[in-house]
């Protein structure tokens, strides 16, 4: 299975994409990477966007390997991570994922999801000071 996320953020942040490759083979190496960023949530440690990256596509893959639907997959990303869980500037980074996953050289699914780390709007919001005026 081919995963290639496309990362969209802000946008003075470029957009990127990421490659993953899972395979059965590998099936060990993978859980134990997902532990232990499931280890450092626990310990109250914040998560850089290649974990958190990370734990996204653990997510994708394990919901694809449950039969669950795209739809289901879409609203359930979001409650996985809060913002205080992640570094300064992850959920500005993280603004908009797509994911294309390659389960053969025929089979590929888009998912897409904005917003997956849901932040509350900054103190300096125009919309904000507007009101302050």
């Amino acid at each position: 299975m081919k995963i290639e996320v496309l990362v969209q953020g802000d946008p003075d942040i470029k957009p990127f994409t990421k490659i993953y490759h899972y395979e059965k083979s590998h099936e060990l190496i993978f859980f134990e990477s997902t532990q232990l960023i499931k280890k450092h949530l626990l310990n109250n440690m914040r998560l850089n966007i290649n974990e958190t990256l990370g734990l996204f596509v653990a997510y994708v893959i394990n919901s694809l390997n449950e039969h669950k639907t795209i739809s289901e997959i879409q609203k359930h990303i979001p409650e996985l991570l809060l913002p205080h869980q992640v570094m300064i500037g992850v959920p500005e980074s993280l603004r908009k994922l797509s994911f294309t996953i390659t389960t053969n050289d025929i089979d590929s699914e888009q998912i897409s999801i904005t917003a997956p780390i849901r932040i509350d709007q900054y103190f300096f919001d125009e919309r904000k000071q507007i009101a302050y005026e």
